[in-house]
């Protein structure tokens, strides 16, 4: 398919493109990875936790930041979630009843990426203090991520672009003949 000439060359363009394609999917993984909660997922709590907090390996966007926290009577959070860096605390009502919890989060990483997820604890006692008669707050549902772990819709357009680009080239290279220089006005050998 290749002349001697042009297969060499070719290699390297598409070995240039691969290389450039990898590392764009790299960096298009970097999204915030959940380091740590409090209480601890899948642990036992002695009394229903004042707050719940999440810590990550970087800062987060408060754009399109959230935490559900569901225990045994319906959702438990009490006021909007609080980011500060690369925590996300959010605060229960008092007199949260003793019971299995579950908390559903989602964070927006620095590339714009949501990244979301679930851990759940249990309390064997309740909150201190009354429980409040009506719920001033509407939470939405938040959807789990559509994406396995490390993947990413980006990916697969970074990864599109790049065939799309790559093709052309590779077919321009491949059909590409060498001008012709006429006898006579080339260099003696």
């Amino acid at each position: 398919m290749f002349g001697t000439r042009w297969g060499p060359r070719a290699l390297a363009v598409v070995l240039a493109v691969a290389a450039l394609l990898v590392g764009s999917a790299t960096a298009a993984q970097a999204h915030n990875i959940l380091v740590g909660t409090s209480p601890a997922g899948g642990s036992t709590a002695k009394v229903v936790p004042a707050q719940v907090t999440l810590t990550f390996n970087e800062p987060a966007l408060a754009l399109g930041t959230v935490i559900i926290v569901t225990g045994p009577a319906g959702q438990e959070q009490s006021g909007a979630a609080v980011l500060v860096n690369n925590t996300l605390t959010e605060h229960l009502q008092p007199g949260s009843p003793a019971g299995p919890y579950t908390v559903l989060w989602r964070v927006t990483s620095a590339d714009g990426h949501p990244v979301s997820g679930t851990f759940s604890f249990i309390a064997t006692s309740p909150s201190p203090g009354e429980r409040p008669t009506a719920t001033t707050a509407t939470f939405s549902a938040i959807s789990p991520p559509a994406n396995g772990p490390g993947q990413s819709t980006a990916l697969w357009w970074v990864m599109a672009f790049g065939v799309l680009v790559l093709l052309p080239l590779v077919v321009f290279v491949a059909t590409r003949r060498p001008r012709a220089t006429p006898h006579d006005e080339r260099d003696p050998q």
